[in-house]
């Protein structure tokens, strides 16, 4: 769980050239990647 809560986190950095955040280029800058969330939130429930 701590490599996934460290993964998640480290998207926040990452500025976004693929998907439908690509329009937002270096505004994307200091979120969380939505899928990373998601995976991190199935991975905590299971």
């Amino acid at each position: 769980m701590i490599a996934a809560k460290q993964g998640m986190e480290s998207t926040k950095d990452i500025i976004s050239n693929k998907g439908r955040s690509k329009r937002l280029g270096y505004r994307s800058q200091g979120h969380i990647d939505p899928g990373a969330m998601s995976a991190y939130l199935m991975l905590e429930n299971v």
